[in-house]
């Protein structure tokens, strides 16, 4: 199950993983599972979406959105401001697998998987949710 290769600790605990998130708290979310393709890691404790993201987006499973948005831009390196076109779009596209979780405490993490073969992608994006 994903939720086992996924710890919440300190950032010190924690140090030694790869793919980390950081939470508004301090808490960090990292992936303790395989590295054997590329791995991102995005998590958040839910809160009120902010009022122009809100507007644009809507506030329906926003943080799961959000999540899987930032692993995408994590595993290709796209900016930031891509997140608009990941956040609307249901399948990016992109050659990245994400699955996403809530740990106790309701915190979101969502993970992305990728693999490249000379330089493309060679999985199909899909989206999983598991409450």
């Amino acid at each position: 199950m994903l939720s086992g290769l996924l710890s919440v600790g300190s950032d010190a605990e924690l140090a030694g993983h790869r793919a980390r998130s950081h939470l508004h708290d301090g808490r960090v979310v990292a992936w303790t599972g395989s590295y054997d393709v590329p791995v991102a890691v995005d998590a958040e404790v839910p809160r009120e979406v902010p009022a122009a993201l809100a507007r644009r987006f809507g506030t329906d499973r926003f943080w799961e959105r959000w999540t899987r948005a930032e692993c995408v831009a994590k595993l290709t390196g796209r900016g930031v401001v891509d997140l608009v076109d990941l956040m609307a779009a249901g399948d990016a596209g992109t050659g990245v697998r994400l699955s996403t979780v809530r740990l106790s405490g309701g915190i979101v993490v969502s993970v992305g998987w990728s693999s490249t073969e000379a330089g493309k992608p060679r999985v199909s994006g899909q989206f999983t949710y598991s409450p």
